[in-house]
């Protein structure tokens, strides 16, 4: 006598197929997370990227704007040579042009003809066509230039100080009426050595004050990321000096403001 035998350990093709959706809703979930976590992660680097960057430069300019007009001879005639509301233009005399015996600093010599005595920070014109202080291209180098009175004919050096600025600005403050306080930030806005424009209220001061006034220095950089971060939409607007810049991209911004006392001006 024959007897069957039924054998139900196998799948159906309705488990098998259950079982491969289930399978790949497991792995979507996985790398839905690995992405964003990925995402996350590469946006947050070049955040902290733009962030020292802006912090480096800004520390560097800060530290010698504050020497701007140090002379111990009282000869040098040093101080502010251009103070616009995109560029800044300056001279010290710490230094003579070689040292009396070995190891032994210079004696300042009355001048501001040696190196690292007349120093600018600013946007090149060629990344900056229309001065405005904003980068062509978006985002640029911030340039220091020292101007070296060695070479034939007499020309600025220009370094490096900072990438992936968008935008900079000064303005300069000085005390209107002798208390003691600072009342106006200003720059010059034609270039005819005075302060002339207030930047506060963006219109004429109504009068002109000379450079050496000048107490206080303000100082606005506006740094990017390298890249345009996944997923990210920059809706914030910045004041920096005398304008108001809205992004509409995909980049972050830091902005970075520092007010400088130039306590070697007025002595």
């Amino acid at each position: 006598m024959r007897t069957l035998v039924k054998n139900k350990s196998g799948f159906t093709l309705v488990e098998l197929l259950m079982a491969m959706v289930t399978g790949i809703i497991v792995l979507a979930g996985i790398y839905a997370a690995f992405n964003s976590q990925q995402k996350i992660h590469t946006n947050e680097s070049q955040v902290v990227d733009a962030e020292q960057n802006v912090r480096a430069a800004a520390h560097f300019m800060v530290r010698e704007i504050r020497l701007a007009g140090m002379d111990q001879t009282g000869n040098a005639g040093a101080g502010f040579d251009i103070a616009g509301p995109h560029s800044i233009r300056f001279t010290l005399n710490f230094r003579g042009d070689l040292p009396v015996l070995p190891g032994v600093p210079p004696t300042p010599d009355g001048d501001v003809l040696d190196e690292g005595e007349d120093i600018s920070y600013r946007f090149l014109a060629a990344v900056d066509t229309n001065a405005d202080g904003i980068a062509d291209a978006g985002a640029t180098q911030l340039t220091r230039s020292v101007y070296d009175y060695n070479i034939v004919p007499n020309d600025f050096t220009d370094y490096t100080l900072a990438e992936d600025i968008h935008a900079i600005g000064f303005a300069y403050a000085f005390d209107d009426n002798g208390d003691g306080e600072l009342d106006y930030w200003a720059y010059d806005s034609d270039g005819d050595g005075n302060l002339d424009w207030d930047n506060d209220t963006n219109a004429s001061l109504g009068f002109t004050v000379n450079f050496d006034r000048i107490r206080a220095v303000r100082v606005w950089i506006l740094a990017r990321t390298r890249n345009p971060l996944r997923g990210y939409s920059s809706l914030k607007n910045f004041t920096v000096g005398n304008k108001v810049i809205k992004p509409n991209d995909n980049f972050k911004y830091r902005l970075l403001t520092h007010t400088v006392k130039c306590r070697n001006m007025g002595l």
